[in-house]
């Protein structure tokens, strides 16, 4: 379940066009090491140790790998600290598998051990589970998220912003780089505008998504 370069590449050049700091990435592929290239997010020891005061607040889904509609309007409210030494995430979400459209709210629990403190999240339901890894986050505007499946070797991608809706220039920097790489359908970018992601909240129990995801999830799909 090897990380395909190019993709990682794409958001790291994503990364880099959110910090005006820096000039001339956003016209460019990131040179990418050696061990980058044969980056594994299963097998590799993989995570980020969580600062929950920097990273408290609300990050929203801008684009994810692969690209299958499950699911619209993500975001993802982090707590600044943990209560009974649980960190409890929220989670806020348009379920649309099925052709449907329910609108969620909930929260997730995870235990405070060295996993979670290391930003590795550990979902089990019945019998599959997901993790998740934080790879990197500057806390203040991207946080970037692999993933991987028991029933699947198609590995996951998200990345979350600060923003709500990144700007469509930044998109573009994206979008021309993978079309050069021939990857530009593998992406999905999402729409977190108000107009799309205001509405009364269902009942979509998480448990069930993350099933549904499963088998949508499957290599015929990537």
């Amino acid at each position: 379940m090897e990380v395909p370069a190019t993709i990682l590449g794409l958001w790291i050049a994503l990364c880099f066009a959110t910090n005006p700091e820096v000039e001339g990435a956003r016209f460019r592929m990131p040179n990418l090491s050696g061990n980058l290239k044969s980056w594994n997010c299963q097998a590799d020891n993989i995570g980020t140790q969580l600062n929950l005061t920097t990273l408290s607040g609300y990050w929203y889904e801008a684009a994810r790998v692969p690209n299958v509609e499950v699911m619209e309007c993500l975001n993802v409210s982090v707590p600044n600290g943990i209560v009974n030494n649980t960190l409890s995430l929220g989670l806020n979400y348009i379920d649309t598998t099925n052709g449907g459209r329910s609108f969620t709210n909930e929260s997730v629990d995870f235990p405070w051990n060295n996993s979670t403190q290391h930003g590795i999240f550990e979902l089990q339901f019945e019998k599959v589970s997901v993790t998740y890894k934080l790879v990197f986050t500057d806390n203040a505007d991207v946080a970037f998220i692999c993933g991987y499946g028991s029933i699947s070797p198609i590995p996951l991608f998200k990345l979350l912003t600060r923003e709500r809706e990144i700007s469509a220039e930044k998109i573009e920097i994206v979008k021309n780089i993978a079309k050069i790489y021939g990857v530009d359908s593998m992406i999905s970018w999402q729409d977190q505008s108000p107009g799309t992601c205001n509405g009364s909240w269902g009942l979509t129990p998480l448990r069930i998504l993350v099933v549904s995801i499963a088998f949508v999830w499957l290599p015929k799909s990537f």
